[in-house]
């Protein structure tokens, strides 16, 4: 999925904020482009069809529909990559 449109907003989870200080943009930038914000430990993962539904505990994962993520760790090598999200709840990711 390294072609898909990716977009980031200043209002998604533990996205970083640019302030008037040395060196923010440099770390936004590596944040938005290189080590990723919001790093997420789904609680389970499973999959109906070609459907994979990832349940996070503890409060809102923060994700987005149409937002493409990075799993990388999952037992199924297939699950790992860009995976764009097609449906959100308030603790559920989806992803084809």
């Amino acid at each position: 999925m390294s072609d898909a449109v990716k977009w980031l907003t200043s209002d998604m989870q533990g996205a970083p904020q640019i302030t008037n200080d040395w060196g923010v943009l440099i770390g936004m930038l590596d944040a938005c482009l290189i080590n990723g914000f919001n790093t997420q430990n789904p609680s389970s993962v499973t999959r109906s069809g070609s459907t994979v539904t990832m349940t996070f505990s503890g409060g809102g994962h923060g994700f987005l529909q149409h937002q493409v993520v990075l799993v990388s760790g999952a037992v199924q090598s297939e699950y790992n990559g860009e995976q764009r999200v097609t449906a959100v709840t308030g603790t559920t990711v989806t992803f084809t």
